[in-house]
Formats: C-alpha cells, sequence, structure tokens
C-alpha cells in the first residue's frame, strides 16, 4: 500500500493533525518520547493556527 503527498498545504494540515494527536503525559511513558511528540504536537498546533490567520486575512491580488 502506498500513501500518497497530498498536494496541498492544507491538506497536508489535517494529515499531521490525524497523525500527530494530542498527548497526555503518562508517568510511564519514557520522557524524551514524550517530549519528542508533544514537540511534534505543538508544530501541528501552530501550523493549524496559521492556517485559520491565513483563512482570517483578505489576500488582495494585484
Amino acid at each position: 500500500m502506498s500513501e500518497s503527498i497530498p498536494l496541498h498545504a492544507y491538506d497536508l494540515i489535517d494529515e499531521l493533525a490525524e497523525r500527530y494527536p494530542e498527548v497526555i503525559y503518562d508517568p510511564r511513558m519514557d520522557r524524551e518520547e514524550f517530549l519528542l511528540r508533544q514537540g511534534e504536537r505543538r508544530l501541528v498546533l501552530s501550523l493549524i493556527r496559521r492556517r485559520q490567520l491565513d483563512d482570517e486575512t483578505p489576500h488582495v491580488h494585484g
């Protein structure tokens, strides 16, 4: 099974949001793994926020 790369940035952000869900700390989890997953999720959330800001900003094409 081959996975295709989304052609649109918004589709890629949606796919990343699915692949990197919210991370809830579990004391039994390796701390480094938790920090890595938490960082990945923060990156996805920042992409989502930037997309929302971009959607709200009127674009002037000249």
